[in-house]
């Protein structure tokens, strides 16, 4: 990263805080970059997705634990997308892991080769390939 340029995050808060932090760092593999658990209503992970990051926020159960500005509702109608430089390699590791499939690998016509699972909170994770035919 350079000094000019910012991280950017994915964040969502999840009830299934211990199952979706299982889910990124023993099954998909993502590198944890950050925790902390400060107590039941403050705690959470950044993993490494990619050029980007997701982190993963243990939904409050103590109203006032929570900060005004930020949207605790479940996440809806968005999906992650996730550039990989071997997505046939990935696909078999999740597929030995028994991860179901929303779609399972395909060619697409706008030259990528990809495929999508859901993760605990029913977030479509979307991985792809990028493999253009030069000779176009």
């Amino acid at each position: 990263m350079t000094e000019k340029e910012g991280q950017f995050r994915f964040a969502y808060f999840t009830d299934k805080y211990q199952e979706t932090w299982d889910f990124y760092n023993n099954i998909l593999g993502f590198k944890l970059e950050h925790s902390w658990d400060r107590h039941e209503n403050d705690k959470g992970a950044v993993f490494k997705a990619g050029a980007g990051l997701i982190e993963i926020l243990h939904h409050p159960s103590n109203l006032e634990q929570k900060i005004s500005g930020l949207d605790f509702r479940t996440p809806q109608g968005v999906f992650m997308v996730i550039q990989d430089w071997n997505v046939d390699d990935l696909y078999e590791k999740i597929k030995a892991k028994g991860i179901p499939f929303k779609q399972e690998i395909v060619d697409q016509d706008w030259g990528h080769r990809s495929f999508s699972i859901f993760e605990p909170n029913g977030l479509v994770l979307f991985f792809f390939e990028e493999r253009f035919d030069t000779n176009q």
